[in-house]
Parts: C-alpha cells; sequence; structure tokens
C-alpha cells in the first residue's frame, strides 16, 4: 500500500490477505444486482442460493453470468455449482423487496439435502423449458441452459454463462413500450458485508442505450 500525489491510496492485490481485497473489491463496486439462483440436484432437492457477482452479459442472444466461489468451511463446490455442472440448468430469480429477507436466509450453508426454497417459506414453480424451479414469489425468472462453465485462474472462483431460454416477468412491470417498469420492480441491489441498496430512486441523462438497438435482430 502507498499514497500517490492525488490523495488517493495505491494497493497492490498480489501482496494482500484475500480478505482485504474482497472489502475493496466487494465495496467499490456497487451496488450489484443479485442472482438469486435456483437449481435442483439429480436426486430432486431443489436450492436456491443468492450471488452478488452476478450480471447480464448479452441480449443477442440473452445470457447471464455467475461467478461462484467453493464452499469455504467445507473445501468444497457449492450445491449451486454441483447442480448447475449435473443438470446443465438454472434459473436466475431477480430480488425484490418483498423477498430480500428471504434470500438472505437462503444465504446460510446448508446440507445438501436441504430444499432452502421451502425452508425460507418461498414457492418452488415448475419451469417451462428446464427443470430447476422457478421461485414464484420473485417478480422476474430467467431459465437457463448452461452455456460454459470456466474455472478461474488462480481462484477458488467458477463462472457460469447461461443461455437464456425462458423470460418470466410479473404482468404489472410491463411497460405499454416493453420497457420494465423499474420502480415497481423495486429491485434490490448488494453494497457489502449485510448492507443493501434500494434501486427505486432514479434519475435519467440524455443517452438512451434503446436508441441505439437495431430493430431487426432477434435472441
Amino acid at each position: 500500500m502507498s499514497a500517490i500525489g492525488n490523495g488517493k491510496m495505491e494497493f497492490d492485490p498480489a501482496a494482500m490477505q484475500a480478505a482485504d481485497v474482497y472489502k475493496i473489491v466487494a465495496g467499490c463496486i456497487v451496488p450489484r444486482p443479485i442472482g438469486f439462483i435456483s437449481t435442483v440436484s439429480l436426486g430432486g432437492i431443489n436450492n436456491a442460493a443468492p450471488f452478488s457477482f452476478f450480471n447480464a452479459i448479452s441480449h443477442i442472444p440473452p445470457m447471464v453470468c455467475v461467478s461462484i466461489s467453493k464452499n469455504y468451511k467445507e473445501n468444497r463446490r457449492k450445491d449451486t455449482l454441483v447442480n448447475i455442472l449435473d443438470t446443465r440448468e438454472f434459473v436466475a430469480n431477480i430480488v425484490d423487496e418483498a423477498i430480500v429477507e428471504a434470500q438472505d436466509f437462503c444465504s446460510e450453508k446448508y446440507p445438501p439435502e436441504f430444499d432452502e426454497i421451502k425452508g425460507a417459506g418461498l414457492t418452488a414453480a415448475p419451469s417451462h423449458a428446464v427443470a430447476a424451479p422457478r421461485i414464484e414469489e420473485s417478480p422476474v425468472n430467467f431459465e437457463c441452459r448452461l452455456f460454459d462453465a470456466i474455472a478461474l485462474p488462480q481462484s477458488p472462483y467458477t463462472l457460469v454463462i447461461g443461455r437464456v431460454v425462458r423470460m418470466h416477468v410479473r404482468r404489472d412491470l410491463m411497460l405499454p413500450n416493453g420497457r420494465i417498469d423499474a420502480a415497481k420492480l423495486c429491485a434490490v441491489g448488494r453494497m457489502t458485508g449485510n448492507t443493501y441498496t434500494r434501486t427505486n430512486s432514479i434519475f435519467s441523462l440524455s443517452h438512451d442505450t434503446f436508441d441505439t438497438l437495431p430493430l431487426n435482430e432477434t435472441g
């Protein structure tokens, strides 16, 4: 660590403890969307867990990614990753204020035979294109098939990329022009530690990404 002329502190992550690197990365790259990932095991046990290293990476075709670390306490793959690799399917559920407490419950460590969806008081709804269940109470569900799973070099994380094959959006969120009503979505973003942020305080600038989209391409 060193101080440089503009008053910022400089850090070399290679010379730091991993926990200290995490505090800076997770504390500065905010807010992060939460991927509430639901899966099913080969034995038919439902699983759900939230991940904040999650985002959309393409819309042609629609793809999302989630980075999943190992279970540090047991030094093994997390059940979510095991299920995704076994079945090659998962559902990414969006977290809103109504289910934020439930997703926090699911972030705890449970044995593989424990059904987090049921334990959190949520409803496992059947998906239409994959075997993994949707979380009914979530306002938006993206059914995904595994596109690739990449063990990141020198890292405990595996980057999972899924192709979205079905999208379920609560009817009242859809505006007449096809956009999503962000204020009604009430999505929750992850900050760091045990802190979160609401996303219903919105402002606009001149650039509108919708104006740059081609009209004749499909997903």
